[in-house]
């Protein structure tokens, strides 16, 4: 989950998150539980009932009225309050409300015997929530109304700042039939099948049981907390009183919140708390969910019908790019120019060499396909991907290619060692438009155009060498034997002649088809590389796009929900 926060942060929710990890650092068993009371903002005021009913939950009945109760009975609505459950000594049990200095709200210390040990906490504050017609309100909006509400802290002098509170269950309070029928329009079953949300009615005046359950829902409970408080107060006058106490503790329904806490907050053992789990495993539902609609807007996207355009355009341009190639090639390796550089004729233009394929490459290595790839860049940045033109990742030569060329045409050459001249892709003016082709052509003429004419000027030395050696022995043999005749020593110098223009033939040759494999070879890798420089442009995101859009980030998020999803079925 760590992971998910720090790769793909705008796939979770943050604040949700936090609290999930706050709960998993703790020990299991007893970790914190938050929960919201929430009064619900509408055609009556909830907030009353609200407040009473949280002091009927927490008050002891063995007790005398406590402070805390007087504090809360008497705090304003509008104000945020958090009451912390658990043990307090005689001190803390004194103390009056006060500000936290963590949360800068309102903060409530109370012991409440019968649910000091489940770790409690309670977020006490007015709601919002979405409207809309039964059923219209989306469960995720829902889910961050009442379990991510939105609390105003002061920030400065009559100024406040809204803050984000996150929370592992909420009760929704609402007061009055047009409570209950918001309630009911707003909690469905599908909305709150995780058990984290539950509406509590007060309808005060309500004891028919039957029509207390006519009004009831799976997760709507009609209360009477005024009966609660009543059943309270018969109590603390004379335990005499018990059986009524019991009589109209029942009968205000509140018990089946108390459960529904218990249940949340009670753990067995050293096991994490319902509570914690249901988070955890709500969150990485959440996170898979953002993930697949991430998902199918880049598949929504990618179908387009200005990318698929594009992508046609693109197809097209491969199709005569590739064209073009092996026919300006063919018309290059049969016309004048390189018959020119047959090998018998390398004596009178071995230094033309250069110039001859230079020009070769200038004029035959896809001129237009270059011009075409500009124009369709220039389409790309004029369909709507907005703002600037969009980088085209570029080629880019490194020592270890260079290295592996090298010994490719030292190999291929007769073991000739090539210039160290090489062609760096410049990153400081990186051109709009897929550099390929004219990258591979400067490669070309740098690299392998040196290499062939050193290797013909080599050949040439050597030929006349050898055969210069051999008609040398041929007239030295000739003047210093009397016996050998005219057609011996020509015999000679003739087996020299021809060894080494046969030698020359077949080494010039070889690194002539050689040298036309690898023009060939390297446009093809021009075209592919030009091809997928443009088709990573148009699937990468658009302007509004993240990080997270990557296809491969998007995967990696997935792995890691599934990840969570195995240690939370493994957790205890």
């Amino acid at each position: 989950m760590l992971q998910l926060q720090g790769r793909s942060p705008n796939l979770v929710d943050l604040s949700r998150l936090q609290l999930a990890l706050q709960g998993l650092r703790q020990g299991p068993g007893h970790e914190v539980v938050r929960i919201a009371i929430l009064a619900l903002d509408g055609a009556s005021d909830a907030g009353p009932a609200a407040r009473k009913l949280l002091r009927s939950l927490l008050a002891d009945p063995l007790g005398a009225e406590e402070a805390w109760e007087r504090e809360l009975e008497g705090h304003d609505a509008d104000r945020p309050l958090i009451v912390r459950v658990a043990p307090v000594d005689g001190l803390r049990q004194a103390a009056r409300l006060h500000i936290s200095s963590d949360t800068a709200l309102d903060e409530l210390h109370v012991s409440s015997p019968a649910l000091n040990g489940l770790n409690l906490e309670f977020l006490l504050t007015r709601v919002t929530v979405p409207r809309g017609a039964a059923g219209r309100v989306s469960a995720p909006a829902l889910e961050d109304a009442l379990l991510v509400p939105t609390v105003d802290i002061p920030s400065g002098e009559q100024r406040t700042s809204p803050v984000t509170t996150p929370v592992h269950q909420a009760l929704l309070v609402a007061d009055g039939l047009d409570g209950a029928v918001d309630a009911s329009a707003l909690l469905g079953s599908d909305t709150t099948s995780s058990g984290s949300v539950r509406a509590a009615v007060q309808l005060e005046g309500l004891s028919d049981g039957h029509a207390r359950q006519r009004l009831e829902t799976s997760v709507i409970d009609v209360i009477d907390a005024t009966l609660a408080d009543r059943a309270v107060q018969l109590f603390r006058q004379s335990p005499r009183n018990a059986m009524e106490y019991e009589h109209l503790w029942f009968a205000s329904n509140l018990p089946r919140l108390v459960a529904w806490l218990k249940a949340a907050a009670a753990a067995e053992g050293e096991a994490t708390k319902p509570a914690v789990r249901r988070l955890v495993a709500s969150l990485l539902q959440r996170t898979l969910a953002s993930v697949q609609a991430r998902e199918a807007a880049k598949l929504a996207e990618a179908r387009s019908p200005a990318l698929d355009g594009m992508e046609r355009l693109l197809a097209q341009w491969a199709q005569r790019a590739h064209a073009e190639l092996q026919d300006e090639l063919d018309l290059a390796f049969t016309g004048r120019p390189w018959r020119k550089l047959g090998w018998w004729k390398l004596f009178w233009r071995v230094d033309d060499v250069a110039m001859l394929t230079n020009d070769m490459l200038s004029r035959r290595f896809m001129p237009t396909a270059e011009q075409e790839l500009v124009y369709l860049a220039g389409q790309i940045a004029q369909a709507g991907r907005g703002g600037d033109p969009p980088p085209y990742p570029q080629p880019v030569s490194s020592r270890v290619d260079e290295a592996s060329r090298s010994r490719r045409w030292r190999l291929a050459l007769g073991g000739f060692q090539m210039g160290s001249a090489a062609v760096e892709a410049g990153t400081s003016a990186l051109p709009k438009w897929p550099g390929h082709i004219a990258f591979t052509r400067r490669y070309l003429q740098n690299e392998t155009v040196p290499a062939l004419q050193s290797l013909a000027q080599k050949l040439v030395f050597q030929a006349l060498g050898t055969s210069g050696l051999t008609t040398s022995l041929a007239a030295l043999f000739y003047a210093s034997s009397l016996s050998s005749t005219l057609y011996e020593a020509g015999a000679v110098a003739a087996l020299g002649i021809v060894y080494s223009l046969g030698r020359m033939q077949k080494k010039w040759e070889a690194a002539r088809s050689f040298w036309e494999g690898e023009v060939r070879e390297e446009g093809r890798k021009a075209v592919r590389g030009a091809e997928e420089s443009v088709a990573s442009v148009l699937q990468a995101p658009g302007p509004d796009g993240t990080a997270e859009d990557d296809p491969a980030e998007l995967d990696k998020a997935r792995e890691l929900v599934a990840a969570a999803e195995d240690a939370l079925a493994r957790m205890r």
